[in-house]
């Protein structure tokens, strides 16, 4: 019976310089990364209530011209996928161009939103 061999560092062709700095971005683009992807099928689309906009000195509604201003509403929808389904917050653009009952793709990133680490998409696409 043959004895094992044990591959050591200097076995290995030697690389080029380029080879390695390849390696090496390749190995901190991985390392920085920030992306979020998932796909699934709609399933509800809601809109929250406009909020008013309040003066925090008077703690009254702010109203500029004769108009009361409100905040933008919340968009968000619920996805289904295999395992489980979940509600993401998404853009007005992205919210009206979507269709109940397609499936997309969502691409985006990890972001804090109002305090908390949220999903934050910035594209989807009908599969």
């Amino acid at each position: 019976m043959a004895p094992k061999t044990q591959e050591k560092d200097f076995d290995q062709a030697p690389q080029t310089v380029e080879q390695v700095q390849e390696q090496t971005r390749l190995y901190m683009e991985r390392y920085n990364s920030n992306s979020v992807k998932i796909s699934g099928t709609i399933r509800e689309k809601y809109v929250s209530d406009s909020k008013p906009k309040i003066d925090k000195k008077t703690n009254e509604h702010i109203i500029v011209d004769g108009v009361p201003q409100f905040w933008e509403p919340f968009r968000s929808l619920t996805i289904s996928f295999d395992g489980g389904e979940m509600q993401i917050n998404v853009d007005k653009d992205m919210f009206d161009s979507s269709i109940v009952g397609k499936r997309y793709l969502f691409e985006g990133v990890k972001g804090m939103i109002y305090g908390k680490v949220q999903d934050r998409f910035h594209s989807m696409l009908l599969l």
